[in-house]
């Protein structure tokens, strides 16, 4: 009877190993410092306080159903202008879509917020892993290069995610 318990529990494992491969978890992220060259427009919702909120969740959703229902054109972009990661009180956040311009209509409750050109950035950036997995991957590399290369770390942090499970996280640095 232990030998079948320990089988199950083998193939289970294997199981769960397998499904995260598929779901891109053991790709490794592109890392490079870049300057960003244009403007990036976004389409959403400001959101200022825990993380724990019954208020934050429903905004991914609600940006996500506005991509889904073609309301608006673009990416799931997540701004935070402070470290999602660390923020103990309160986060400051942005989440929407990015968009190629602001002449499309929106959606109500929605705003549009630009990100002007020249910010430099650490950025990481992932293919072919769900949206689900890419920021635990993204963060730490895109943090990580930060430390290595001795810069500074603004309270600049930007998640997008395209289509074909393309992701990339922008990290804002001196």
């Amino acid at each position: 009877m232990t030998r079948y318990i320990f089988l199950i529990l083998i193939l289970l494992a294997i199981g769960l190993a397998g499904y995260y491969a598929y779901l891109g978890g053991f790709k490794q992220p592109t890392v490079m410092l870049e300057t960003q060259p244009a403007p990036l427009y976004l389409a959403g919702q400001p959101f200022k306080g825990l993380a724990t909120d019954d208020k934050f969740g429903p905004l991914f959703r609600q940006a996500k159903s506005v991509q889904d229902g073609g309301q608006l054109k673009g990416d799931l972009a997540n701004l935070y202008l402070n470290n999602p990661g660390s923020a103990k009180d309160t986060i400051q956040a942005f989440i929407g879509l990015a968009v190629a311009d602001t002449t499309q209509p929106l959606p109500p409750g929605f705003r549009y917020r630009v990100i002007p050109a020249g910010q430099r950035v650490m950025t990481a950036r992932l293919e072919g892993v769900s949206y689900l997995l890419a920021p635990a991957a993204l963060y730490p590399a895109a943090l990580k290069a930060v430390q290595e290369q001795k810069l500074t770390q603004r309270n600049f942090f930007l998640e997008r995610f395209g289509a074909g499970e393309k992701s990339e996280v922008w990290v804002g640095v001196k």
